[in-house]
């Protein structure tokens, strides 16, 4: 079987980078496309590899250099670029990650294709359509031939939108064995020394969302909470939370420290060293569930709900008061929540098993 596997946004580059190889052991012809550029992070490629984010993987075939803009606008060029690959590659079947515009163009550009569409992180749902990714993550559905599902709750989700269940693969979280896998080699880090904190117990802060950053009222809320807390607050700077905050005229506390975007393993050393992680970030929550770190996060809602329903992480509106309580309080208890089911180093061998039964077109 041949694939083409679309990659795009960081967290797809760090659930696919373990998932190759076996891909590859197993008989199966994988290429990559990046939605990308080869300059946009200057990867380093090396026998075949190359490095995104501090994490290595097969080199791309296609870097398609769709660009940045509006939603719309990268779902266009990507649609643009993906229809003419699918095309003149004609793959045995497309497979796409997440939730993002660019997968969202990969799956619909593969489907009018005739080419069957597998969608890793399949079925997750925060219920509101009023977030963008919740948009996409419903249209993905819609034409997608193998559901690959990270819990039991997202294949509940699409069994009760009426997807056929023999095309549903429960086969766990695909970003929390790379985090297991990656935090062997992730050593220790002084974080007073590294960034200048008062204190070497802290708070790691993860905010990219335009929900938050888009909102000066609440991304001022945060700050406020943030800054009553009584040890210091980590924040890596990523999707301009530094221009955001200018452009608001938010000062920053001065128990939050701002730092350069760091790399992902430098990001799994912060979560796992962390007294607890406050974010907006879907992939941040699963991170710092798998390891054992106690999550805030401060969105209106979160599709990540099985790190809620097992205690690994708090869902709170953006008022100062109750970020700093419920910080204090993830703080304060022991990181004692079970483990979600499937959330191991053999997420990628459900995969291949998955995909070696074959993946059945939708007509």
């Amino acid at each position: 079987m041949r694939i083409i596997i679309a990659v795009g946004a960081r967290p797809h580059v760090v659930k696919i980078a373990p998932l190759l190889p076996e891909l590859s052991r197993a008989g199966f012809v994988c290429d990559v496309a990046f939605t990308g550029s080869r300059d946009v992070e200057h990867p380093d490629d090396a026998g075949g590899e190359v490095a995104f984010f501090g994490v290595k993987m097969l080199t791309p075939r296609w870097f398609l250099d769709i660009g940045t803009g509006t939603q719309a606008t990268e779902a266009g060029r990507a649609m643009i670029e993906f229809e003419s690959l699918f095309a003149r590659e004609r793959p045995d079947c497309a497979f796409v990650v997440g939730d993002v515009s660019a997968t969202l163009a990969a799956a619909v550009s593969a489907a009018k294709a005739g080419i069957p569409v597998v969608h890793l992180d399949a079925g997750l749902r925060c219920g509101d359509l009023r977030v963008p990714e919740e948009v996409n993550r419903v249209l993905i559905s819609r034409v997608t031939s193998m559901h690959l599902t990270p819990t039991e709750d997202a294949l509940e989700n699409l069994e009760d939108e009426g997807v056929d269940p023999e095309r549903i693969r429960f086969v766990g979280n695909m970003l929390a064995e790379s985090v297991i896998r990656h935090a062997d080699t992730v050593p220790p880090i002084d974080v007073s020394a590294l960034f200048g904190t008062a204190s070497s117990r802290f708070v790691l802060g993860c905010f990219h969302r335009p929900e938050n950053l888009g909102a000066p009222e609440r991304l001022g809320a945060i700050m406020a909470g943030l800054g009553s807390l009584t040890c210091p607050t980590v924040i890596p700077d990523t999707n301009g939370l530094a221009s955001a905050l200018a452009s608001a005229g938010i000062e920053v506390p001065g128990q939050v420290t701002i730092i350069e975007p760091v790399t992902y393993p430098m990001m799994l050393a912060l979560e796992r060293q962390a007294a607890a992680v406050v974010t907006d970030s879907s992939g941040v929550q699963e991170e710092s569930c798998t390891l054992c770190t106690p999550c805030v996060t401060v969105r209106e809602c979160t599709e990540q709900t099985v790190t809620i329903r097992i205690s690994a992480n708090r869902l709170v509106p953006a008022h100062p008061e109750v970020i700093a309580a419920a910080v204090t309080l993830a703080i304060e208890q022991p990181p004692t929540w079970p483990v979600p089911q499937r959330w191991d180093r053999a997420v990628s061998d459900r995969v291949v098993r998955a995909l070696k039964r074959g993946v059945r077109p939708l007509a």
